[in-house]
């Protein structure tokens, strides 16, 4: 490989090398929501559980997001990047062998540790070793391929997972992450770190703003909106977040340019990004339908989730090219209007349990989303300052991280306030369940080795009936999930219309 590697073609290997390493981040998206309910049947997880292992990651990575573009500046691109795909790689061996909830979702959380490493550095090295004038190439190239493996993430996931194990999901990240060390090593060029401020203060504000506020949305659906702890640590993000606001003028108070957020362009751009990232955390939750109401294998909902992540391979490109001919405002709104209909579309026919009926949301759904981004990102790129490329970006990154840990803290609420209420409503309406409670019957219909005992216990209409009551609980909540969903692209679409430009990218300027 050495003789192979010369200055001409240095940049290739190191796409290569990025290319290789951040795959395992891509697949790590898509791949997991297909093994939920398997987990849940074999590791006994609570339903409050099954979204702290996803939220755990995106929790952890929209806070050290913003200080892993610093800490490339400070220890050296390459360094950064190989301590992030070794953090990376050795957490998901903890995964593979977790044996309890508990370590799942803190080896999770150590995981999105090794992803804020990555994901600044990939970027960083990828514009440093291109010229000007290959870097959009370049980079065009990184996301396209990332975007394969994003698609490819429920195929993977579900096949590894009903062929041989769940564990395989987070094992199979060690080779890959592997190979991408080895090509980093022998083609990335060694560059020192610069002394850089960091600002200590402002990222454990914003740390434990964001922490705390994620974490009350979450535990709401066990402590009850109104407990002191909720409350708590909801006036605890809020004063982080105002504390933040208020040292905005401190020469060394730079973990948020206020400056730049502040921009009108800047606001209506992440807002779309917010919204968007927002509403994709609910096909959390279609996966678990796939296997819970239709009856499929791990395998089978991971082929169905691929066809939704299909479009991304065309919506990316068509995104990019209709904002530069049109600029933002109508890609954005044609994306927020699909979205709209693809949620529309599920919750009418979603009770009729055929997939074939469901085709039209999950085809509409991965082309709306994919034409959001890319406007959105070239339109907030393009009025920044190039000396705050790297900082919006940065913004940009923890932004979708938080917006997803936020969703999902929403779209969990909703599903559990509603579902073991109407359950209940149920089990007391029939007069030989009333003694029971949605309680026990957690992870029902993942087949929960626990609440399986508790059903084969009860008289055969007794336990058909709790059986019914808990899939017509499910979509209950489910239906109203994607009805929250399509209520923010429904305000989306309005938020596009009155705020982003309508003048091609290229004639701004």
């Amino acid at each position: 490989m050495i003789r192979m590697l010369t200055e001409e073609n240095r940049k290739w290997w190191i796409l290569t090398a990025m290319t290789t390493s951040v795959s395992m981040i891509f697949v790590d998206i898509t791949v997991l929501p297909v093994v939920l309910p398997t987990l849940q049947r074999d590791m006994q997880i609570s339903d409050l559980g099954l979204q702290w292992i996803i939220n755990a990651y995106t929790l952890v990575l929209a806070v050290f997001v913003l200080i892993g573009g610093k800490l490339g500046d400070i220890l050296g691109l390459r360094k950064t990047f190989s301590i992030g795909a070794l953090c990376f790689a050795t957490t998901s061996a903890m995964c593979g062998m977790s044996t309890t909830e508990w370590w799942l979702i803190f080896s999770r959380a150590l995981q999105g540790c090794g992803a804020a490493l990555l994901l600044p550095a990939t970027q960083a090295i990828l514009i440093s070793n291109f010229p000007p004038h290959q870097r959009g190439k370049a980079l065009g190239l990184f996301v396209s391929i990332g975007s394969i493996f994003l698609a490819l993430g429920p195929l993977i996931g579900g096949s590894l997972t009903t062929y041989l194990s769940w564990r395989y999901v987070f094992w199979i990240n060690l080779p890959i992450a592997a190979i991408g060390l080895l090509l980093t090593y022998y083609a990335v060029p060694y560059i020192r770190g610069t002394k850089h401020a960091l600002d200590i203060r402002g990222f454990v504000i914003l740390a434990a703003g964001i922490a705390s506020s994620v974490v009350a949305l979450m535990q709401a659906q066990i402590w009850g909106w109104l407990s002191p702890l909720t409350l708590g640590l909801l006036l605890i993000g809020a004063l982080s977040l105002i504390t933040l606001f208020r040292r905005k003028h401190k020469p060394h108070a730079s973990i948020i340019d206020f400056e730049l957020i502040k921009k009108k362009s800047f606001i209506a751009s992440a807002s779309s990004i917010f919204a968007n990232q927002w509403i994709i955390m609910v096909t959390v939750f279609w996966v678990i339908y796939f296997q819970n109401i239709l009856g499929f294998s791990a395998s089978k909902a991971g082929i169905y989730s691929f066809f939704a992540n299909i479009p991304i391979l065309v919506a990316a490109p068509l995104g990019g090219y209709l904002v530069d001919k049109l600029g933002p405002r109508i890609p954005v709104m044609i994306g927020f209007g699909l979205i709209l209909f693809s949620l529309s579309w599920l919750v009418a026919y979603q009770r009729h349990e055929n997939i074939v009926l469901l085709m039209p949301t999950l085809f509409t759904f991965g082309f709306g989303v994919c034409m959001i981004f890319t406007p959105c990102f070239v339109a907030m790129m393009n009025d920044v300052p190039s000396e705050k490329r790297g900082v919006a970006s940065g913004i940009t990154a923890a932004l979708r991280q938080f917006s997803s840990s936020f969703g999902l803290a929403i779209f969990g609420t909703i599903y559990s306030t509603l579902y073991f209420g109407h359950l209940n409503r149920l089990l007391k309406e029939n007069q030989s369940t009333q003694s029971l409670s949605s309680a026990q019957f957690e992870g029902l219909l993942s087949k929960s080795p626990e609440a399986v005992r508790i059903l084969d216990q009860l008289p055969s209409p007794d336990a058909h009936y709790v059986l019914q009551s808990a899939k017509a609980a499910f979509l209950d909540a489910f239906a109203w999930m994607n009805m929250t969903a399509a209520a923010v692209a429904f305000a989306s679409i309005l938020i596009a219309w009155r705020l982003l430009k309508n003048t091609p990218i290229h004639k701004e300027r």
